[in-house]
Formats: structure tokens, C-alpha cells, sequence
């Protein structure tokens, strides 16, 4: 049987609310960030203070955790990969077709016009389908983002005055990039389904970090020396980040 009491701290100026729930299952308190808020899972026999106490040591990992929440705007969308569905790229919609086809043994999709065509084998398990067509579109999306990403980050650099740095793709649900302290970018290869301003934006953001390692004022005032419209953009991104999260 689980317990659950309503409690709220204050970090940072944000405050967190959030339910501690009780189960004697537990031996240890776990916390959890989603975009439904925070969950504290606590064992039976430990009193709110301790519990409290733990979950404001994690002040700081729950503030930069909810900030990648907030960054994508929502909640993802859910997406069945089936004929009819709407997907973006670089802005643009495309509608996905599936083509029946026995020699489909692993589907790659194909973009003709504004149609993404997905050849599957017919008559199989609609799960195992959907699989494949989520699989299909990763692996495209992943190799255009490999295609744009770097080129795009070499005009920013440029214009920074800095060497391109490293790009580097990868699967990441929760933030569209990162840069490491050694100037290594990260970029979420979904980015490659926004428009082409926002993809900017985000490397841009990323680039910048490669002079000023935090969100200081001079890192501001650098992002908007080379790009005067960044708010329009982040606020654009945020609008429309969660359409692109599958």
C-alpha cells in the first residue's frame, strides 16, 4: 500500500511542488523530474524532515532538470507510425506513406515530395511495423542532422571567431544540445525536424558557450551580437519543441 502527502521547497527561487509517496517496498528515496512535475518515492518509515532534507540537496539537479523540461515546451506527442501521420523536417510537413513490401527487411524511408514513403512487409504485426517505421525515421533524420548540423556550426563559429567545434549527434529526449568544457557540441538529431532558424539558434547557444562557459550576462550579450533575434527564435522553439519529441 502506498502513502502520499502533499509538499512543496524553494529553490533557487523556483518552487517545487510535489506528492512524497510512501511505500514500504522502498529502502532508499528516489526522485524523479517528468514534464507531469517532481515524484518522491519514500520509504514508509522515513519522517518528512529527512525526506525534505534529500530532496533539497537536489536543489540544483532539479533546477537544471526542470529547465530542460521547460526548453521543450511540452508534453511529447504520441505517434502511432502509421499512413496519413504528419512529420516535419528543417520546417517543412511531410505525410508518411506506408508501401507494402516483401522485400522490406528493414525499412528505409525514402522522401518524395512531401511524402515520406515507408516500405514494410505486408501482413506483419502492427507493433513490429511501427517499430520498424520509428526505426526508419530515426535513422533518416540521423543522417540528415549529420548532414546539416556541421556546416551550420561551421558558419557560427566563423562568425564567432572561433575554430568549428566538434559536432557530434545523439539521442536525447529532455534538451535540443549541450557543449562540453572541452568546446564538444552535442545536438539532439530531432533539432533537424525545426526550421532552420531555430537549428541555428541552438548551435548558436552552444557555440557561444565555448567563450562563456555559463548564462552570465556577457553570454547573452555575445548570443545577441550575432544573432539580434535569439528571443523570437527561443520563444518560436519553445512553441513548438514538444511536436517534435517522439
Amino acid at each position: 500500500m502506498t502513502d502520499a502527502a502533499q509538499h512543496s521547497i524553494v529553490f533557487g527561487g523556483e518552487t517545487f511542488a510535489f506528492l512524497i509517496e510512501r511505500t514500504a517496498r522502498r529502502k532508499t528515496v528516489a526522485i524523479s523530474v517528468g514534464f507531469d512535475g517532481v515524484r518522491v518515492l519514500a520509504p514508509s518509515d522515513l519522517d518528512d524532515e529527512r525526506v525534505l532534507g534529500i530532496v533539497r540537496k537536489k536543489g540544483a539537479w532539479l533546477l537544471r532538470k526542470q529547465a530542460a523540461y521547460r526548453e521543450l515546451g511540452g508534453q511529447p506527442v504520441a505517434k502511432e507510425f502509421v499512413s496519413g501521420e504528419t512529420f516535419h523536417y528543417l520546417g517543412r510537413q511531410y505525410r508518411l506513406k506506408l508501401i507494402p513490401d516483401e522485400t522490406a527487411v528493414t525499412t528505409r524511408i525514402a522522401a518524395r515530395g512531401s511524402t515520406f514513403v515507408a516500405p514494410v512487409l505486408p501482413n506483419g504485426h502492427a507493433s513490429v511495423q511501427r517499430a520498424a517505421v520509428r526505426s526508419g525515421l530515426k535513422h533518416w533524420y540521423r543522417a540528415r542532422a549529420l548532414q546539416h548540423f556541421p556546416l551550420r556550426a561551421r558558419r557560427i563559429a566563423e562568425t564567432l571567431g572561433i575554430p568549428t567545434p566538434p559536432v557530434k549527434v545523439v539521442d536525447q529526449s529532455k534538451r535540443w544540445g549541450s557543449c562540453d568544457e572541452q568546446g564538444r557540441v552535442r545536438l539532439n538529431w530531432r533539432l533537424v525536424m525545426a526550421p532552420m532558424p531555430l537549428v541555428d539558434y541552438v548551435i548558436a547557444h552552444e557555440a557561444c558557450h565555448i567563450l562563456e562557459h555559463n548564462h552570465s550576462g556577457r553570454f547573452w550579450r555575445l548570443l545577441e551580437t550575432i544573432m539580434p533575434d535569439y528571443e523570437d527564435r527561443v520563444n518560436r522553439l519553445n512553441r513548438i519543441g514538444h511536436l517534435l519529441i517522439w
